[in-house]
């Protein structure tokens, strides 16, 4: 560590506080017509003026707020941390099997761009956009030990920013956890002796049902297929006599299940959550496994297969903006869903933990499911369309769930070999993928709130009672006909808020903290030495990406008016209002000139590993303890 982390990380910090101490080149060349020594003395008399001016420009009012240093960040010991390092790595992989790699986002993507086009743009979306973000925000996260709102001590004049994920995370958990409730009432319903979906014998089923296995492509209407009522009655509440708050009890029942089941994690302790997380995520590896070789060997995959998806069918310019939008969605997935959850799970770490070396590996293995589960979603999108009729020409549910449930329902269900056994594999992968990102979600939310409300930690059991109780009676509302057809519109919003949110991440982190200083705190919480390169590429190669996603996913969602524009500026102007609200409020409790002000609202303040030992390592190589605390008397200025 101290070959990595000594004189030539010391030399670093002190170029680096030059770089970004603002009257720095003034000073230095003060210095230089001063001394008579070496030009090592000089360069280390300037910066310890620079730091010295950095921290008397400190002065606060007082107030109680850890961030304006009158009080120190107090780290909840009691918090816990991983069983093992490799917990971090499986609870974020398990984002991988989501019910978005299985949508419509793939299929229509695979249609209109082709393989080719489609698979460049997610492999472009992961390089340039997942893996720079996963490693910022594993690195607030770890080197913090703290999470989505305590971690913008940084610069905590983007602190507003943690309230804004932290408002993202609750409104997405509010109806995220129908994710989890419809694979759980598919899989269940698989233990029956004959699948429910595949004949017309339920008491759901009306007159008209079919299980026709051809259809004439010339007709403009079908008979609705039992797979289809299955899905209409059971999930979508949308049979006959059906009104806008009418509610299957599959769906009441499973999302009460749901909730019941997140409660009793959520009161174990952390060390328990991963190790469950990790099991799931192993779980669902071996089930996808044997699950795609199987699909691959019944539908006679074979290169011929593959080579006829490589060519687009697109018909115009707009098909393909749209297919490259679904592959930036997709790839967004490595992040979790809602916002910070990268950030809260690296909390969990130990200090040391190889937080880039798991980055690198987390976005490799959501690249590797992501590519098989496209030829997946394929498969079955075209085995649907032969023989039960066209999507969403004769079939069309007005939701995006009926690509991945209607398709790969009825293609499970004409398996010749134990259909039950895989429909129910395949169903149990997105059950346990949707729930431990319940799970995580939620775990977010308490995590930002215990480690930044320090009263609220003695209060921990009533307070996640609260919140689960109050979420599951929301979800109620998204188990109607009414709210159920609303979720299409959602998930569209909190990846346009992500994208905004990590473009700020990198900005704060590259940019306001500093090039220099992110390199060293990155270097010194691994130990060992990170590439120029690696953070060149971060601070201007992934904002200019960022930028052209969000330009794209604003042309996506207006030009194909998939979701009301009131709707989506309105929720998002209230999501970033208030970080702009907190940015004033920040600026407004400290005292000074204007450029004072914003100097001591975009200095680090209280900066530093949690751990006593590590603390007094960092202080001691970085040379910059006189940053983490203020003199009692410098508020008397």
């Amino acid at each position: 560590m101290k070959g990595i982390c000594g004189e030539q990380l010391n030399n670093c910090m002190l170029l680096g506080n030059c770089d970004n101490g603002g009257d720095g080149a003034t000073i230095v060349g003060a210095e230089d017509g001063v001394g008579g020594g070496g030009s090592g003395g000089v360069l280390a008399a300037s910066a310890r003026r620079i730091r010295l001016r950095q921290v008397q420009s400190m002065a606060v009012p007082a107030t109680s707020a850890y961030d304006t240093l009158e009080r120190p960040y107090r780290h909840d010991k009691a918090r816990g941390r991983w069983a093992k390092s490799a917990d971090f790595y499986f609870a974020s992989c398990t984002h991988a099997f989501t019910s978005l790699m299985f949508s419509d986002l793939p299929t229509f993507g695979l249609i209109h761009g082709g393989w080719v086009l489609f698979i460049i743009a997610y492999l472009m979306g992961i390089f340039f956009y997942s893996l720079p973000i996963f490693l910022i925000q594993a690195f607030l996260g770890q080197f913090s030990t703290s999470g989505s709102i305590s971690a913008f001590r940084v610069a905590p004049i983007f602190k507003g920013i943690g309230y804004s994920i932290l408002l993202i995370n609750l409104g997405t958990l509010t109806y995220y956890s129908i994710g989890a409730v419809v694979p759980l009432i598919y899989a269940v319903n698989t233990l029956h002796a004959v699948i429910p979906w595949t004949h017309c014998n339920n008491t759901w089923n009306s007159l008209d049902c079919s299980t026709h296995d051809n259809y004439d492509p010339d007709d403009l209407t079908v008979d609705p297929h039992s797979t289809v009522e299955f899905f209409r009655s059971m999930i979508a509440s949308t049979g006959e006599g059906s009104t806008a708050m009418s509610i299957s009890l599959p769906m009441l029942v499973a999302v009460v299940a749901v909730w019941l089941l997140v409660l009793a994690l959520l009161l174990k302790p952390i060390a328990f959550i991963g190790k469950a997380l990790r099991c799931a995520c192993v779980l669902m590896f071996a089930c996808f496994v044997a699950v795609f070789f199987y699909l691959a060997i019944h539908e006679r995959v074979d290169l011929g297969t593959i080579h006829s998806y490589l060519l687009p069918s697109f018909y115009n310019v707009e098909d393909l903006l749209r297919a490259g939008s679904s592959a930036f969605l997709l790839a967004g997935l490595s992040l979790g869903p809602g916002c910070g959850s990268v950030i809260n799970l690296a909390s969990y770490n130990s200090f040391r933990s190889d937080a880039e070396r798991m980055s690198v590996w987390v976005c490799l293995t959501h690249a590797t499911i992501g590519l098989l589960a496209m030829l997946c979603c394929n498969v079955a999108h075209d085995h649907f369309e032969d023989h039960v009729g066209m999507l969403p020409l004769h079939v069309d549910e007005k939701h995006d769930m009926q690509y991945l449930y209607l398709s790969f329902s009825y293609l499970f269900g004409r398996f010749s070999t134990a259909p039950n056994l895989w429909a129910f594999l395949f169903f149990l992968i997105i059950f346990l993928a949707e729930l431990s990102a319940l799970m995580i979600q939620l775990l977010s939310v308490l995590t930002s709130l215990f480690d930044e409300f320090e009263c609220l930690r003695c209060r921990k059991m009533p307070i996640i009672c609260f919140l689960v109780f109050g979420l599951a009676a929301t979800s109620l509302y998204f188990c109607t006909q009414l709210g159920f057809s609303q979720l299409n519109q959602l998930p569209r919003l909190a990846m346009f808020s992500h994208v905004l949110i990590s473009g700020v991440l990198v900005l704060m982190a590259t940019w306001v903290y500093g090039r220099v200083r992110f390199q060293c705190d990155l270097q010194f919480m691994l130990g060992k030495t990170i590439s120029s390169f690696t953070i060149f590429f971060i601070r201007f190669a992934t904002p200019i990406f960022l930028g052209l996603c969000l330009c794209q996913l604003v042309y996506f969602l207006i030009s194909f008016n998939e979701i009301p524009q009131l709707l989506m500026w309105l929720s998002q102007g209230l999501i970033f209002l208030v970080a702009i609200v907190y940015m004033v409020y920040k600026v407004t409790k400290t005292n000074g000139s204007w450029r004072q002000r914003l100097q001591q609202c975009l200095a680090p303040h209280d900066w530093h590993p949690v751990d006593a030992d590590n603390r007094r390592f960092y202080e001691e190589i970085m040379g910059i303890s006189e940053m983490l605390v203020i003199d009692a008397n410098a508020n008397t200025t």
